[in-house]
């Protein structure tokens, strides 16, 4: 398959049925077959004794002909009838022959017996039983080549896997940017992982392309793959090249890829079975094969973009090159040896949930919290899915830390650049640190111009209220109900959601707590025009007895859309007001956006940004570095200077070149990849589903949100607002049970908390509501 797209023939069907005819004898109507570089034509002869297919090539490319004939020839009598297609010759005893078209381009000619069957790329479902027949045949027709020889077996081609790593460059050219870096990540590691130990795989002549139109069954409800076709690309290689091939094609459209893999692997290593190397080579070649489909079809498309057989490939290889990316090596492994159950490989003893919990318990600290019932035992993650150790995906619902997906390539391949690069600190010069907080400021209002770097939010938080107190001389701080400000001694101060809750002793003689300003619960409904400025009125009440107390004002801290608090949107006006009500009291304004900035809100940025305000100080962690350990506090130059009193503020790991690295990948992907927009899209359809299970299931009292930040409030009864806390609980469980991943926030814990990665799709979006709705409709049937 590497004739060059220019000139593919362009044969008519009655030109195809006369060169049957005149050339070989045969008396049949042509129909033309999808194809890629040749041209193929079925030739129905309506006798009963079957049908064929011609094929047709340009001169130029006779050898690939040639070997396709020879392998056939060869493989007559050595395998199964039918399995493969069997060789006719022309009138003169010809395998080959040469014609001139009315184009006046010679053509090379070679016609094979029609196989029947179905291709089970048309096939709704591929069974384990399924998959393992389709090793089993690729291992049974690569030894049944194993004496076979060709001069031709031996040359340069794109399709040899040997060949992966030389796609790097046009992997470049892959959009959107995080597919591109997902390719050349594949095509890196099989350079890293496999060509090392290349001259310890066996050689072997193989089929090369075990593709699912190329896989046949004999009926679509059959269980076991029937015949092979297509030799165009056979080629002599390592052996285990020609399993990875069949395998990558078996990941595509699976929600599953790695277990697709692991029956294709048992099947054929029943029939050939396979060296330690060759299983530690599988998981890195089935990628890369993954990467050079992707990255072929999308070149290829572009030229010929009305060609499916050209196009076709790229969207199923790139969706299974995302749900295999961050597969552990050692949960691959004990995958394959499983499937092969082989006692001459070592096997790996991953303790399993059960095991791990208990190791959990003997090791860390009991307040250490677990989520569901029944906890997941999590080894890898790729954009909005985690997957656990059998392979089940699951969409993240809930995971505002991987901002822009799990494992999103950029980022990955940022850290791993700088990492073996340069670490160091802030006490040296490095052009990321500068970078990066140039990059952060041009994406907030002045005056917030001056950056901090830390590792967490809570640390930000922590460094953000001794900064405010450093400037104000004062002490006091104004919090609203319900918030999470962090975990640290200081920041447990400022968080009513931990002080006033279970083994909390309620809130220090400097800390103050206004009502939380939400217009379902709260005293102001959303239906008062004025009720932003009624709850920001207590901030003035709060202040005056800080005063009063001797503590002063230093700061009113808030979140800027209320997450622990239960996904609540802030009345409209009430930041405007409070902070207005803050300065005239001498404090300093902060705005934590730990949980809900970078664009998670769709319309802005920032999320303080949608009740026009600036702050003084903005406070940011988890989404920054995408799970990496970075945070940053950023302020105006005249708190800056008032907090440059002489006492070195220095953080040994904070705004370190990796993670500033980090942190300018993740702004280069929400860009590059419109995620601000999308999470405007996705949020819009998403919460106009859910209000729309509103009024079919009463126990949902509110859907509220910003682009990809919701939360849906369950109620028993919708007058007094009593919580639905057990039946939240439900709700999470029963929803896990169908893969997706949610959890319940609030005071009153009733409230289903939404805020997946960015890449969270609408489709993903379709799928979390119709699972609301029928867990909803199951729990109170």
């Amino acid at each position: 398959m590497t004739n060059d797209l220019d000139i593919v023939p362009r044969l008519s069907a009655r030109e195809a049925r006369d060169l049957a005819r005149d050339l070989y004898g045969l008396v049949a109507e042509a129909s033309p077959l999808p194809s890629y570089a040749d041209q193929n034509f079925r030739l129905r002869t309506g006798t009963g004794a079957g049908d064929w297919v011609l094929k047709v090539a340009n001169t130029a490319h006779r050898r690939h002909f040639e070997i396709q004939a020879a392998a056939l020839e060869y493989l007559d009598g050595r395998l199964a009838p039918d399995t493969v297609p069997r060789v006719r010759k022309t009138r003169l005893g010809q395998t080959l022959t040469e014609a001139e078209t009315a184009s006046g381009q010679r053509h090379t000619l070679l016609v094979l017996r029609y196989v029947e069957g179905v291709p089970i790329a048309g096939l709704r479902h591929h069974s384990p039983r399924l998959l393992e027949s389709l090793g089993a045949l690729i291992a049974t027709v690569d030894r049944a080549l194993a004496d076979f020889s060709h001069p031709f077996l031996v040359r340069e081609d794109v399709w040899d896997l040997r060949q992966a790593p030389s796609h790097s460059d046009e992997s470049g050219t892959i959009e959107p940017p995080r597919r591109s870096f997902l390719a050349k990540r594949y095509l890196q590691e099989f350079e890293d992982r496999v060509e090392p130990v290349q001259e310890r795989l066996p050689w072997a002549v193989i089929h090369n392309d075990g593709n699912h139109d190329n896989v046949l069954v004999t009926r679509p409800d059959a269980q076991l793959v029937s015949g092979l076709i297509d030799f165009g690309d056979l080629l002599r290689t390592r052996r285990v090249f020609g399993l990875a091939i069949a395998a990558a094609y078996a990941a595509m459209r699976k929600p599953e890829p790695l277990a697709a893999v692991e029956s294709v692997v048992a099947g054929y290593h029943r029939v050939q079975p396979l060296s330690e190397v060759e299983i530690g080579t599988l998981l890195p070649s089935v990628r890369a094969r993954l990467a050079v489909s992707a990255t072929m079809s999308t070149a290829r498309g572009r030229e010929r973009p009305d060609n499916i057989y050209v196009t076709g490939a790229a969207a199923p290889a790139f969706e299974a090159m995302e749900r295999l990316a961050g597969v552990d090596d050692a949960v691959a492994r004990e995958h394959f040896e499983r499937a092969c159950k082989s006692q001459a490989v070592s096997t790996i003893a991953a303790p399993g949930p059960e095991e791990a919990l208990a190791a959990r318990r003997r090791h860390l600290g009991p307040s250490l919290s677990i989520s569901y019932r029944e906890p997941l035992q999590i080894v890898r993650g790729w954009m909005q899915y985690l997957f656990d150790r059998h392979g089940r995906p699951y969409t993240d619902g809930v995971n505002n830390v991987c901002h822009v997906g799990h494992c999103h390539p950029r980022v990955v391949e940022a850290a791993r650049h700088q990492v073996g690069q340069l670490n160091t600190n802030t006490r040296y010069l490095y052009d990321q640190l500068t970078e990066y907080a140039a990059r952060l400021i041009a994406t907030l209002p002045e005056p917030l111009s001056v950056c901090y770097f830390v590792c967490s939010g809570s640390e930000a938080n922590d460094l953000a209220l001794r900064m405010a107190r450093t400037h104000t001389g004062h002490r006091g701080a104004i919090v609203v109900d319900g918030a999470y400000h962090g975990n640290t001694g200081c920041t447990i101060d400022l968080s009513p959601y931990k002080f006033d809750g279970a083994g909390g002793r309620g809130a220090p003689p400097d800390i103050r707590v206004v009502t939380m300003p939400d217009g379902y619960r709260q005293r102001f409904k959303h239906s008062d025009p004025e009720a932003g400025r009624k709850y920001a009125d207590e901030v003035t009440t709060a202040a005056d007895d800080l005063h009063r107390n001797g503590h002063g004002l230093a700061t009113f801290f808030c979140e800027s859309l209320l997450g622990c608090g239960g996904q609540v949107i802030p009345a409209e006006g009430f930041l405007e007001h409070a902070f207005a009500h803050v300065r005239a009291a001498g404090g300093v304004c902060v705005a934590d956006e730990v949980q809900v900035g970078f664009g998670r809100v769709g319309s802005h940025f920032w999320a303080f940004e949608t009740q026009g305000v600036v702050p003084d100080i903005v406070t940011l962690g988890k989404p920054i570095g995408n799970g990496h350990p970075l945070a940053a506090v950023v302020t105006t130059p005249e708190i800056a200077a008032s907090f440059d009193n002489g006492m070195e503020y220095f953080n040994t790991f904070g705004g370190n070149p990796v993670s500033c690295s980090v942190g300018l990948a993740v702004l280069d992907a929400i860009e590059e990849e419109g995620l601000q927009a999308h999470a405007a899209a996705v949020g819009t359809r998403l919460q106009a589903g859910l209000e729309d299970l509103v009024t079919k299931h009463e126990l949902i009292g509110e859907v509220r949100g910003l682009g990809l930040f919701l939360g849906v409030e369950l109620v028993r009864d919708r007058e007094t607002l009593t919580p639905a806390a057990e039946e939240a609980t439900a709700v999470v469980e029963r929803v896990k049970d169908r893969g997706i991943l949610l959890s319940t926030d609030g005071p009153l814990h009733n409230v289903l908390k939404i805020k997946p990665p960015l890449p969270f799709s609408e489709e993903n979006a379709d799928q979390l509501v119709q699972a609301i709705d029928e867990v909803l409709g199951e729990i109170t049937a």
